[in-house]
């Protein structure tokens, strides 16, 4: 989907939590679109948290969400018409965690969750002009704007806090903004931005444009992170730190002999990697379903478009073994070839597998993909015109 000719290592060798990176023209934005959000707002509940309008202020949810009985379930919908009419008036639309009802926003989610090698989430914002939905601020997580429709205008301007984290909020710190952007651009449909979180943004619509755009969030454990679980799960075993303060005179040594053996516990590769396993094995890729692909019709070969993805974020060829949703898998023989094949990019189709494993027959390819697909280690999707002929059949 994505062209950001880079690896995982130069991004974050270059780019990550250092600076704005503006890529141009990286993906087609032709499959997205305004349907993107209707699909959306027919799937999603629309809550207080999943779903928000924006006009001069956020709008309460009782002007444009109703609630109603069907058939003895209490439901909620949304009332189009109020709707129609705030969008018409300069209005932003925001859906919170979009992936969770859009297969499109998901695969967005999954392929730069893959470049990063992080969770990700996502929210859509979309208007017809008007307003600026925002007010200057920062983020507290890193982000992706993806444009997927119109224009946006982007000022991007120096942190004055860096990294900050969740409690660390913006709003209160605004006389510290830079007097100057350091970049200021209009976001074209295909267009991608980095930004990392502390670097204040304002962001505007263009007059006369629409504007749709999806920011994925990147949720990388952070090393707040890993001391609050090695309070947790690794420190209580050292005697340095179990000792009580009561106020006398060696505490002080006490806090000094446990600090010493706080720094060599954590800083041991093992301590690490424990952390980076436990926050691997919570992670989880949605998938598709595929039934008919791979039960009822499991003897009709795949197409050779059928795109092939591997489902995790953080796999690398080399690996003795894949971490696939939780679970550390152990493949051999062709199995782990084909898991191998789809860990070096984002998606594979079966004819570009073909030629990167010439030793195994066609058929076996299949047979094995889906034995992989069956064991949810990876997902095949089909291109639309794929679908519709074997609708058509």
């Amino acid at each position: 989907m994505f062209n950001f000719d880079t690896s995982r290592a130069e991004f974050r060798s270059l780019y990550f939590e250092k600076k704005p990176w503006l890529k141009r023209k990286c993906f087609d934005p032709s499959p997205f679109g305004w349907s993107t959000i209707d699909q959306a707002l027919d799937f999603q509940d629309p809550t207080r948290e999943l779903l928000k309008v924006l006009h001069k202020g956020r709008v309460e949810p009782s002007h444009y969400v109703e609630e109603y009985m069907d058939v003895g379930l209490r439901r909620r919908r949304v009332r189009k018409d109020r709707l129609y009419q705030m969008l018409a008036s300069g209005a932003t639309v925001v859906l919170n965690r979009i992936e969770l009802v859009s297969t499109q926003v998901r695969d967005v989610c999954l392929e730069i969750g893959r470049l990063v090698g992080a969770q990700t989430t996502s929210n859509a914002y979309a208007c017809l002009g008007g307003e600026p939905a925002t007010n200057v601020h920062w983020d507290t997580h890193d982000v992706f704007v993806v444009q997927i429709g119109g224009l946006k205008r982007w000022r991007i301007y120096e942190p004055t806090h860096l990294l900050p984290v969740s409690n660390q909020v913006s709003n209160d710190r605004k006389d510290e903004l830079p007097a100057e952007p350091v970049m200021d651009e209009i976001l074209e449909a295909g267009d991608t931005l980095y930004v990392p979180r502390g670097w204040w943004h304002r962001v505007e619509p263009v007059e006369g444009s629409d504007t749709l755009h999806l920011t994925v969030a990147i949720h990388a454990p952070l090393m707040l992170d890993y001391l609050v679980w090695a309070c947790a799960s690794v420190l209580p075993d050292l005697l340095e730190v179990r000792h009580s303060l009561v106020g006398e005179a060696h505490d002080s040594q006490r806090v000094a002999d446990a600090v010493a053996a706080v720094g060599e516990l954590l800083t041991r590769p093992e301590t690490v990697q424990a952390f980076r396993e436990r926050s691997q094995q919570r992670d989880r890729v949605v998938s598709p379903f595929n039934i008919a692909t791979l039960l009822d019709q499991a003897k009709d070969p795949l197409p050779m478009s059928a795109k092939l993805i591997l489902n995790s974020r953080h796999v690398d060829r080399d690996q003795a073994q894949f971490d696939i949703n939780g679970t550390a898998i152990p493949l051999r023989g062709a199995h782990r070839a084909v898991a191998a094949a789809l860990s070096a990019g984002v998606s594979v189709n079966m004819a570009q597998l073909q030629r990167q494993l010439p030793e195994f027959p066609v058929e076996t390819l299949g047979a094995i993909v889906k034995d992989l697909a069956r064991a949810d280690i990876i997902q095949i999707t089909f291109p639309e015109e794929t679908r519709k002929s074997s609708r058509t059949a």
